[in-house]
């Protein structure tokens, strides 16, 4: 609703940020490069990546045929037992008043609708 009542008097984009955006990058050669901040995060995180020759984007795609390279293994190794979590309810109660005139806060009460169960197994239920 500010950003309406500010925009009364300048564009929309001058109301919401006001600072310059035609940054020109007066760095000298060797004082480090003008690039965005995707780009930089990207060359910090994944240097050995990321390099004039291989392509910010072509990232992605080496991150999917990586899972992709672990998901085969799993399904060629042999089976593994595995345990599968319980599952639990959080009930949220709400005050309300007691018998006698107790006032209960509001407090979660947990509860165990499933319990564990082995998975991946060659067990055979009778």
């Amino acid at each position: 609703m500010a950003a309406i009542l500010l925009s009364a008097c300048s564009t929309m984009k001058d109301a919401i940020n006001p600072y310059n955006e035609d940054f020109k990058c007066r760095a000298p050669e060797d004082d480090g490069e003008c690039i965005d901040t995707p780009t930089a995060y990207k060359k910090a995180r994944y240097p050995e990546i990321v390099s004039d020759e291989y392509p910010v984007n072509g990232l992605q795609q080496d991150v999917q045929d990586n899972r992709y390279k672990i998901l085969a293994e799993l399904l060629q190794e042999p089976k593994k037992p595995m345990l599968q979590p319980p599952k639990i309810l959080r009930v949220l109660l709400l005050p309300y008043k007691g018998e006698n005139e107790e006032l209960f806060m509001t407090r979660y009460i947990y509860v165990k609708i499933e319990d564990s169960k082995w998975i991946l197994t060659d067990l055979t239920e009778k």
